[in-house]
């Protein structure tokens, strides 16, 4: 039978069967947004972090099977590869993510200003982004947002597109994942 009423049968389907999971962190305070703001004045970025309670995304995987994560570790952080940063972790068989939630941000936070900029500067820039917010940069200071990450660690909640956690995922320092049911992780 030819289109519109349906494949010829002599047709192949390579389609991908794409799977959404439901992915948050397990623990309180174990996610930090990393933004990264530009300026022509300045060399090099002007880091803003960013603490949050909790993170939940999408995660779309290509074959049907938990994401498998490629744990690193975060930038300015420790040494431990247990973290991703869950806007830009496309690797095996994850090919997209999208943010549903992070939740009660500003439960810490901190800056790191261009190595050129001068410490008066630094200062009134600081009370700036504490009165106005870091958006304001870009509306009345010049800078632009160029890249934002948002880095998780700890125990991952994997939830199927029912809501049911099938899994509890989790790297040590070196990276190496363990997989555990949610009743043997309490």
């Amino acid at each position: 039978m030819a289109w519109p009423n349906g494949p010829d049968e002599n047709t192949s389907s390579n389609e991908e069967t794409i799977t959404t999971w439901r992915v948050r962190t397990y623990y309180k305070k174990s996610c930090e947004q990393h933004e990264y703001f530009n300026h022509p004045d300045w060399k090099g970025p002007l880091k803003v972090t960013d603490g949050f309670r909790f993170a939940e995304f999408y995660v779309d995987t290509n074959d049907g099977k938990i994401p498998d994560f490629e744990f690193t570790n975060v930038p300015g952080g420790n040494s431990a590869k247990d973290s991703v940063n869950l806007f830009s972790c496309e690797a095996n068989n994850i090919v997209g993510s999208e943010l549903i939630e992070m939740f009660d941000g500003g439960c810490w936070g901190d800056w790191e200003f261009p190595e050129d900029m001068p410490e008066d500067e630094q200062e009134r820039l600081q009370e700036f982004m504490e009165e106005n917010g870091t958006y304001a940069l870009e509306d009345e200071e010049g800078w632009m947002l160029d890249e934002t990450e948002c880095w998780v660690w700890g125990p991952l909640e994997i939830a199927d597109e029912d809501g049911n956690v099938v899994a509890i995922i989790e790297a040590d320092d070196e990276g190496n994942v363990a997989i555990k049911q949610p009743k043997d992780y309490e």
